[in-house]
């Protein structure tokens, strides 16, 4: 396995266990839903970062295109108070939005390179698309619930993220 493989399943593996804390905080009745995603955001920059800085010579600039968008919405969720059902969705699909331009981003990166992971990248693609609109839609309950939806929604994209270098490891094969 390439360290690129082996450092992009780290990263990945810590961001589902941090997704999975964040339904852990729902479950036991945690409700400051504010402070759960802009720590998320702010949590999944700060491992994306990491993750690009460790991969740098891959020329792969996901790790930063992500931890870019996700401080940006991250930042601009500070001014905005999430008392009303409206900010968090649009937070949400601001974010998802950015990501799946990346994601695009990172399938055209892997077809320019010949690569087969692409078609594997588009359909995780769809799936977070798709995830991301369910995730917004169902935020109409009271905080606890939210905050397990969003551990849902970062555990679900923990899992496609975690996917792709194990694809691209058994597609190398």
């Amino acid at each position: 396995m390439k360290t690129k493989q082996f450092v992009d399943i780290i990263i990945e593996g810590v961001l589902l266990l941090f997704g999975l804390v964040i339904m852990i905080l729902g479950i036991v009745g945690y409700s400051k839903i504010k402070v759960v995603f802009v720590s998320a955001l702010f949590t999944y920059a700060i491992f994306n970062f990491i993750q690009f800085y460790l991969t740098r010579k891959s020329k792969d600039m996901e790790g930063l295109y992500t931890a870019l968008a996700s401080i940006l919405v991250g930042i601009a969720d500070l001014y905005f108070p999430f008392t009303n059902n409206v900010v968090l969705p649009v937070s949400i699909m601001v974010w998802s939005i950015l990501m799946s331009i990346i994601k695009v981003i990172k399938a055209d990166y892997y077809n320019d390179r010949r690569d087969r992971v692409w078609k594997f990248k588009m359909v995780s693609l769809c799936v977070f698309m798709v995830i991301s609109v369910l995730t917004s839609v169902a935020l109409n309950y009271n905080n606890n619930v939210q905050v397990l939806i969003i551990g849902y929604f970062f555990v679900i994209n923990g899992i496609l993220e975690l996917s792709e270098p194990i694809v691209k490891y058994l597609l190398g094969k």
